[in-house]
């Protein structure tokens, strides 16, 4: 890191603040040791140093000389927290150890239970590291002016509180769109529409209850909020194929759970039983979407 080019102060100066000659002279030995620090404590995680030089220059707040308020910020998790949003996977792996795992800790104060941890620490990844719409990633707005792990902990704690002031119930199917899908013409499966609805619905709350965290999240983040296979690949670390094999998995174990529910709870025969998944596995995203959706 001694032979640090200038082209470093270039890249802070553009996305600074002005700085008098006096400020750039002095400037480029305090990026080379921040540099040094950054990479010292992520191994394995390397940023372009001109393109973390501009990042430090966005951060570094106006009003006081550029090397005292570099001294001020947490410069290795600003390192960090860009590394991630890039997707470097030494990065990832280093935020869910020393930030996301933490922040588990705190949110069991809100509720210890392992679902519920699960489900807010699944929501922050995607707060934190995948595009919302026309807004970037949480991660981008961490201004390095306090620790990431406190920061990131009281995002998961804002996620952690707001989902347990909702309330709690199962919001009911859309019955229009499943009277459809039924068909009205058909006489015998309107006759199981509206007899055996109730049991229905149940069962297939029973059996996406049945699911693990990870796959009730998926159906969520898919089916729910539209996030596509390339998003939630992002968010897990691992391929967009294999995503797409996870959910076409919840899907079946939800299609055959809701099926042995329905068995239990109803002398149906095998004919009207098969009528009924064939209805659910047509309408299973917008009974999902239904299901999983969060006021």
């Amino acid at each position: 890191m001694a032979n640090i080019p200038s082209e470093l102060v270039a890249a802070f100066r553009g996305a600074a603040r002005p700085l008098t000659s006096e400020e750039a002279a002095g400037l480029l030995p305090v990026l080379a040791s921040v540099l040094e620090r950054c990479e010292t404590a992520w191994p394995g995680v390397r940023l372009a140093p001109a393109t973390f030089a501009a990042h430090l220059g966005q951060h570094t707040p106006a009003g006081e000389p550029p090397a005292q308020a570099l001294a001020a910020l947490h410069c290795e998790d600003l390192y960090l927290a860009l590394a991630a949003v890039e997707g470097q996977r030494a990065a990832l792996d280093a935020l869910e150890s020393t930030v996301l795992l933490p922040a588990g800790r705190a949110v069991r104060r809100v509720e210890d239970s392992e679902a519920f941890v699960d489900e807010v620490l699944q929501l922050t990844r995607l707060r934190l590291l995948v595009e919302e719409g026309d807004r970037a990633p949480r991660l981008t707005e961490y201004a390095g002016r306090g620790p990431l792990r406190r920061w990131a902990e009281a995002v998961s704690l804002g996620i952690a509180l707001s989902l347990k002031r909702r309330p709690e119930r199962t919001t009911a199917l859309d019955d229009a769109v499943l009277a459809a899908d039924l068909g009205a013409a058909d006489p015998e499966l309107e006759h199981i529409r509206h007899r055996y609805r109730p049991a229905f619905r149940a069962a297939f709350a029973e059996a996406l209850a049945g699911l693990s965290p990870r796959d009730r999240n998926l159906l969520r983040l898919g089916l729910v909020q539209g996030l596509g296979v390339e998003s939630l690949g992002a968010l897990h670390q691992v391929h967009a194929s294999t995503v797409s094999r996870w959910m076409a998995k919840a899907r079946e174990a939800l299609l055959e759970h809701t099926r042995e529910g329905l068995a239990r709870r109803l002398a149906l025969n095998t004919s009207q039983l098969d009528s009924l998944l064939r209805v659910l596995n047509g309408s299973l995203e917008v009974s999902l979407a239904s299901l999983l959706k969060k006021d």
